[in-house]
């Protein structure tokens, strides 16, 4: 018995060294997100999910951050975030990015909204593209939602308010980096996405995470009872 409990304090140990959340903004204001190593062209922070958000409305607003210790596996991972609808997804038109990394000749990461209201979780990799896509959603004016998109062994995956809502069974992650990601537009030298909309609570992991890991009503960067319940979950799988 000793020697089973032993063991299972040092596989927990080892899960939580090897996945961990590398990444957490609640895009508060200007001065919080530069504090955090980000830069803010233009937008505004108005009230989202968790306190506010930033919301781009203009051609070239939009927030920069550096990929640098922020996405360490490329592998797998997670992109989550909360979004306040500016607008009901039936009118959306065209591609609106709300999370991107890309650069013209890297591999890339999307989570974005496209023409009709679907929503979309995109890869780029080894020069290939590879979407999860949503149905056309039924989302309102004004109404929060959250979205997560997955990469790794299980295969692509899109998740909206913690439910299953598009697949595809790519299961590798981008191979070559641009060095920033951007918030609520389109990367540089072209943000001219802007979509809206309020993103707030925004969260980066490096690895690909299950539904019970998602945060859904807690925007605070640390959670270590959730994450040791989760990691022991897996353990006992």
């Amino acid at each position: 018995m000793k020697t089973l409990c032993v063991l299972a304090i040092a596989l927990l140990c080892i899960s939580i060294a090897a996945a961990e959340e590398t990444f957490f903004s609640a895009l508060e204001s200007q001065a919080e997100v530069e504090k955090e190593g980000g830069t803010v062209d233009g937008g505004s922070f108005a009230p989202g999910k968790f306190g506010n958000g930033f919301v781009s409305e203009e051609v070239g607003d939009v927030i920069h951050f550096p990929v640098e210790d922020r996405f360490v596996n490329l592998d797998e991972g997670t992109v989550e975030l909360w979004v306040t609808m500016g607008m009901d997804a039936k009118e959306i038109t065209g591609e609106l990015f709300l999370f991107m990394t890309y650069k013209r000749g890297t591999d890339a990461v999307f989570v974005q909204f496209d023409n009709g209201g679907i929503a979309r979780m995109r890869i780029k990799s080894a020069g290939s593209w590879f979407n999860a896509d949503s149905s056309p959603l039924n989302w309102k004016k004004g109404e929060h939602h959250h979205m997560a998109g997955t990469w790794g062994p299980a295969g692509l995956k899109l998740y909206l308010n913690g439910e299953l809502e598009g697949e595809h069974d790519f299961k590798k992650g981008p191979a070559v980096f641009a060095e920033t990601f951007e918030i609520n537009n389109a990367s540089p030298p072209d943000p001219k996405f802007p979509t809206n909309c309020v993103v707030d609570g925004l969260r980066i992991s490096d690895h690909q995470k299950e539904v019970d890991e998602f945060i859904m009503d807690d925007p605070a960067p640390v959670q270590p009872i959730g994450k040791l319940t989760t990691v022991w979950a897996r353990i006992k799988k």
